[in-house]
């Protein structure tokens, strides 16, 4: 919390009910029922639905200037919710980062 120097009530940060909108919060990341892993599929990369079909493959395709409708035309077995959940999903874990840990 941080400490009001005016004399006022002290300054909150945002609560997490107003962020709660975003669509890579931890709790949305509860939803991604398309985004799987699995270590005997594609090394235990993040999945669509189990198929052979990376998070990072589709997020590179719309990177380089791939449409939606292009992706789904080149995976035809794709859905456009799989597209959503990717972007979402890799958003999500660009936000995450590493703290090193101590060892003793």
């Amino acid at each position: 919390m941080r400490v009001s120097t005016s004399g006022e009530a002290p300054l909150r940060p945002p609560s997490v009910e107003r962020v709660t909108h975003l669509p890579y919060t931890w709790r949305s990341m509860n939803t991604l029922s398309r985004i799987t892993v699995d270590p005997e599929v594609m090394g235990g990369r993040p999945c669509i639905r189990g198929l052979r079909v990376t998070v990072g493959t589709v997020v590179g395709l719309l990177a380089t200037g791939h449409t939606r409708e292009d992706v789904l035309r080149l995976y035809p077995y794709l859905e456009a919710d799989d597209l959503s959940e990717a972007l979402a999903y890799a958003a999500w874990r660009s936000d995450e980062f590493e703290v090193p840990i101590a060892v003793q």
